[in-house]
């Protein structure tokens, strides 16, 4: 037998066994692009020295073998003439590569070694090349990914379940997996449409937070992501789609963190209405107690509401309403009603201002309540209402004011407008210091548009006053009337009643009515009532209240104009109380004054 044949078989016996090795035993490391390079550099040097030295064996067959696994395999100038490379890589390319996170080239060149031994030919063996494979990346959970080698030949990358299992507990939302760690992390926000996980057949939805974390925004009218224990909601997303309403915000954390702000509305076309806003997400989660709801994060601040959709000829829409605040924190304020644009008409109607959110059950700020929209169509319409402001809680809380009512703007040059009515002020504090909130404005009216009346001011409950009434809203140019001024909130238990809003003015038809001043209940002066508004028909002036019958003022009427009436005064208290005044022009009627006067009267 021949030495080089002799040699050739007893290598590619070494070079299967080598095989069957590599197999079983685990990839341990990975060579970069210039370490395959100068390893296939290395073997090509090796082979030609070991040209000259396989002419001169004449060693015993473990000696060859030792020769084989120690260096590169050895071949002779005409063998590896004799079989081109083309042919190894049309055998490789159909060999089976092995799964796992080993490189493409080297899973193909070793099988190929072992299948071109198993053939007896020394020649296709050594004529293997040593390709420089591309670096691989794995990506945390990419179990689906895949992988490409110089050749373009397309393999999987392994997933990487140590980074899937920390992905669990840590980490933040991602456009596939929007919801965050379990322990760390915040939500993904979605900002724009994709073919797979945003599409603009739905909102999109704001992924939640960790414990620790914040929810994700969302998109599209989608809603704000929850935080965790320990975070702020995400926002709701503005609508997109004509008509379409606003997200909500997300909770805020059920420990600590704000509510997420509502998305705004989309504009409608057409006779069409409005998108309306969003509402503002809350703070912290909600715990029942029978009927009696109270919340889990120990401070946080509600979101604010979104604003309405505009509209053309229909109604715009409403503003989304305020979150409800924490333990401690303030109410979110109510989102603006939506606007009359473009044409308008008598049917078109803006939007109504959101309500405000309730303020921390301890102590803070109620919110108040959303503006109405405003008419800004050539055709004119309806303004839209002001929302009402939220309560106060236990402590240090006022209650939320009334948002004003809509009005018109410069585009409307041909039709009238009505003026929108104010919102009425949330009540004050439970115990201690807070007042009722202040009612809203009303609008203004244009050319043939009434003004809006304003809204009711805030009552008081326990050592608080009651707010004052809002102001009425003047009338249009062409014989309309003015909005009529709100009534003044009830004074608290030990508390002064709110004063009476003065009504609106007209050029040419009535004034507005002064409000009503607000009663008390047990200590206190009453509110005055507010003056008539400026017109050229008769208007009169709103009532005094009434003190409670223990110790209190009663309070003074408010003045009539165009010939109106002014109010009455109202009833004092019995002991150390004065009578309020009756109203100019006084027009007789009302008690005009305390018990306690009359008592002691001759």
């Amino acid at each position: 037998m021949a030495a080089g044949v002799f040699i050739g078989r007893v290598g590619a016996l070494a070079v299967s066994l080598g095989v069957g090795f590599a197999l079983a035993a685990p990839v341990t490391a990975w060579a970069d692009a210039e370490e395959s390079s100068s390893s296939a550099e290395s073997s090509a040097g090796s082979r030609a020295k070991g040209a000259n030295g396989v002419g001169r064996a004449r060693g015993s067959a473990s000696r060859a073998a030792q020769d084989t696994t120690a260096t590169a395999p050895r071949r002779s100038p005409r063998a590896a003439a004799a079989v081109p490379a083309t042919s190894v890589a049309d055998v490789t390319s159909r060999l089976p590569r092995a799964a796992g996170p080993t490189r493409g080239p080297a899973q193909r060149a070793v099988p190929a070694l072992a299948a071109s031994a198993a053939g007896g030919s020394s020649a296709s063996v050594i004529a293997v090349p040593v390709v420089a494979p591309r670096s691989v990346v794995i990506a945390p959970g990419a179990a689906a990914a895949v992988t490409a080698n110089q050749e373009g030949e397309e393999h999987p990358v392994a997933a990487n379940p140590i980074a899937d299992l920390i992905r669990t507990f840590i980490g933040d939302g991602t456009v596939d997996n929007p919801n965050a760690g379990i322990l760390f992390g915040s939500g993904y926000s979605y900002t724009e449409f994709d073919d797979t996980y945003c599409t603009a057949a739905a909102p999109c939805n704001g992924g939640t937070g960790g414990l620790i974390g914040n929810g994700g925004n969302g998109f599209n009218g989608g809603v704000g992501g929850a935080a965790g224990w320990f975070g702020n909601g995400g926002n709701g997303g503005n609508a997109i789609t004509a008509g379409a309403a606003g997200g909500n915000g997300g909770r805020g954390g059920v420990l600590f963190g704000n509510g997420g702000n509502g998305g705004n509305g989309a504009a409608a076309v057409g006779m069409a209405n409005g998108g309306a806003g969003g509402r503002g997400g809350m703070a912290g989660s909600m715990l029942a107690l029978g009927e009696l709801m109270l919340p889990t994060s120990v401070y946080g601040n509600g979101g604010h509401g979104g604003i309405g959709g505009n509209a053309v000829m229909g109604t715009a829409g409403a503003g989304g309403g305020g979150g409800m605040a924490a333990i401690i924190g303030s109410g979110g304020t109510g989102g603006t009603g939506g606007a009359i644009v473009g044409d308008g008409g008598v049917n078109a109607k803006a939007g109504r201002g959101g309500n405000g959110g309730m303020a921390g059950w301890l102590t803070g700020a109620a919110g108040d309540g959303g503006d109405g929209g405003n008419v800004n169509g050539v055709n004119g319409g309806t303004a839209g209402d002001g929302g009402n402001g939220a309560m106060g809680m236990v402590i240090f809380t006022q209650g939320g004011n009334g948002g004003k009512g809509g009005t018109f703007g410069g585009g409307v040059t041909l039709g009238s407008v009505t003026g929108g009515d104010g919102g009425n002020g949330g009540t004050g504090a439970w115990l201690i210091f807070g007042s009722g909130g202040v009612g809203g404005d009303g609008g203004a009216g244009l050319r043939m548009g009434d003004g809006g009346d304003g809204g009711r001011g805030g009552n008081g409950v326990g050592i608080s006053d009651g707010g004052a009434g809002g102001k009425g809203g003047a009338a249009g140019s062409m014989k309309a009337d003015a909005g009529d001024g709100g009534r003044g909130g009830i004074g608290g238990v030990f508390g002064n009643g709110g004063p009476g809003g003065d009504g609106g003015v007209s050029e040419v038809g009535a004034g507005g009515r002064g409000g009503d001043g607000g009663d008390t209940i047990f200590v206190g002066n009453a509110g005055d009532g507010g003056n008539a508004g400026d017109g050229l028909a008769p208007a009169d002036g709103g009532n005094g209240g009434n003190a409670t019958p223990i110790v209190g003022n009663g309070g003074n009427g408010g003045n009539g104009t165009g010939g109106g009436c002014g109010g009455t005064g109202g009833m004092g208290g019995m002991f150390l109380s004065n009578m309020g005044m009756n109203g100019s022009p006084n027009c007789g009627g009302g008690m005009g004054g305390g018990m306690g006067a009359m008592a002691a009267a001759p």
